[in-house]
C-alpha cells in the first residue's frame, strides 16, 4: 500500500514521535542521534528523589530497545550555570534533563547507546531548570511531592506563582492546587509518597485544605478506613455507606446552611471556590466586581462562605462584623472577603441557572483560570440576538 509505514512502530508510537519532534522544533531542540550512555550524565538537580522501577523498564529496553530520546544540554552549559555541580558530572559530554530514569535503566539493560535530543536554547540556570521541569511535568514522570519541590524552585528564580504557572503551561489554580500540599502532615505526607491505599492526589489536596493537625489526621483515618472497607468488600455491597458519609455544602437555596445535594456542576463549582479560598488565589478585586452585581440573600452568602473558611481552617469568624474595626487588610480577612465575593457569585449562578449571561461568562471564567475549573459547555451560555 502507497505511503504505508514499515518502522515496526505502533501507530501510538509514530504519533508520539512525531509530536515529540514538533516540541524539539518549537524549543530549539536538535538531534535525533545515538551518542553512547558512557557519555551521559545524569541531572545532579533532578526533581525525582528516586528512579523507581528502572529493573521493568530495562528488560523492556533489552527487548525493543529505546523509543523515547532523552532531553539533554551540553554538559560546558550545565557546568557554567552550576559550577556547584561540576564533580557530579565528571567527563560528560552530555547532561540529561528530560530522562534520567530511561538513562539509569539504559545503563541496568547494559545498552551502549541512547537517543538524544539537544536543547541548543537552555543556557542560564533559569533557562535549565524551567526546561527540566518542563520536560518531567509534560511527562508526567514526578510524583506530587516532587511537582511541589518544582514549583518552589522555580518560584525562587521567577517571583511568583503566576509567573511559575506561564511558564509550565498550567493555570494559576494547578500551581494552588499542589502548593497546599505544604500542609500535610507528615503520617499524610508519607502516605502520598508510599501510595497507601486510599491515598490519592485528589484526597491530599483536600486534606491540605485542613490546617489542624488533628483534625487532619482524623479525617485521613476515615478515609483509610473506608479504603479499607472498600477492599475488603469486593462485592460493592458496602459503597452506598461512603456515600452517604461524604461531606454536603449548603444547599443551593434556603439559608444556605442546609445539606440538600448539588447537581453536578454546582458542586464542581463550589469545590473550586473552595480550593481558591483555601489558598488565597487569584484576582480578588476581579472577583469582588463581580459579586457586586449578583444579588442575593446576605444571610446565605455568609452562610457557604462561613462553610468554605471553615473547611480552609481559617474560620467563619473572619467574617464577623465586629470584628472588623481596627483589622482590615489582615490576610484573614482578605481570604475573607474572597470567599463572601465568591459566594455571592456562586449563589446567583445556581438561582438564576447561568441565565445572566454576562455574570456567569465572568465568573465561570474566573474560576477557569484562578481554581483549574474546567467549565461544561453549558455553563456560560452564549449571547444571543
Amino acid at each position: 500500500m502507497a505511503g504505508a509505514q514499515n518502522d515496526g512502530l505502533s501507530v501510538a508510537e509514530r504519533r508520539r514521535r512525531k509530536e515529540e519532534q514538533r516540541q524539539a522544533a518549537l524549543s530549539g531542540v536538535v538531534g535525533g542521534s545515538e551518542i553512547p550512555v558512557a557519555e551521559l550524565a545524569h541531572n545532579p538537580r533532578n526533581a525525582r528523589e528516586a528512579l523507581e522501577e528502572i529493573e521493568g523498564l530495562a528488560d523492556t529496553y533489552a527487548t525493543v530497545g529505546v523509543l523515547q530520546s532523552c532531553a539533554v544540554i551540553p554538559a560546558d552549559t550545565f557546568r557554567a550555570a552550576f559550577p556547584e555541580h561540576e564533580s557530579d558530572i565528571g567527563t560528560a559530554r552530555f547532561v540529561v534533563i528530560g530522562g534520567n530514569r530511561r538513562l539509569a535503566a539504559a545503563r541496568h539493560a547494559g545498552l551502549e547507546k541512547l537517543p538524544i535530543l539537544v536543547n541548543t536554547k537552555a543556557r542560564t540556570r533559569r533557562d535549565i531548570l524551567i526546561a527540566a521541569a518542563t520536560e518531567n511535568l509534560a511527562r508526567e514522570e514526578l510524583k506530587p511531592l516532587e511537582e511541589l519541590a518544582t514549583i518552589e524552585e522555580l518560584k525562587d528564580v521567577l517571583g511568583t506563582y503566576d509567573a511559575v504557572a506561564q511558564q509550565l503551561g498550567k493555570t494559576p489554580g494547578w500551581v494552588s492546587q499542589r502548593r497546599r500540599l505544604h500542609n500535610l502532615q507528615p503520617e499524610v505526607r508519607k502516605a502520598l509518597e508510599a501510595r497507601a491505599v486510599g491515598m490519592t492526589i485528589e484526597l491530599a489536596r483536600d486534606l491540605g485544605k485542613i490546617k489542624d493537625r488533628e483534625q487532619q489526621l482524623k479525617a485521613w483515618e476515615a478515609e483509610r478506613r473506608l479504603a479499607a472497607e472498600r477492599a475488603a468488600d469486593p462485592t460493592g455491597k458496602r459503597q452506598d455507606k461512603g456515600k452517604a458519609a461524604k461531606k454536603k455544602v449548603p444547599a443551593q437555596g434556603g439559608s444556605g446552611a442546609g445539606t440538600t445535594e448539588l447537581d453536578v456542576k454546582a458542586e464542581a463549582r463550589r469545590e473550586a471556590c473552595a480550593m481558591a479560598v483555601a489558598t488565597a488565589a487569584g484576582d480578588a478585586a476581579r472577583a469582588h466586581i463581580i459579586a457586586l452585581q449578583s444579588p442575593v440573600d446576605p444571610n446565605e452568602a455568609v452562610a457557604l462562605a462561613s462553610h468554605w473558611l471553615t473547611e480552609a481552617g481559617i474560620g467563619a469568624s473572619a467574617l464577623h462584623l465586629p470584628a472588623l474595626p481596627g483589622k482590615d487588610g489582615t490576610e484573614r480577612q482578605q481570604q475573607a472577603a474572597l470567599a463572601l465575593s465568591l459566594a455571592h457569585c456562586e449563589l446567583h449562578m445556581t438561582h438564576t441557572n447561568g441565565s445572566d449571561t454576562a455574570h456567569a461568562r465572568a465568573f465561570v471564567d474566573w474560576l477557569a483560570t484562578y481554581a483549574d475549573y474546567q467549565p461544561a459547555d453549558d455553563d456560560a451560555p452564549a449571547v444571543t440576538a
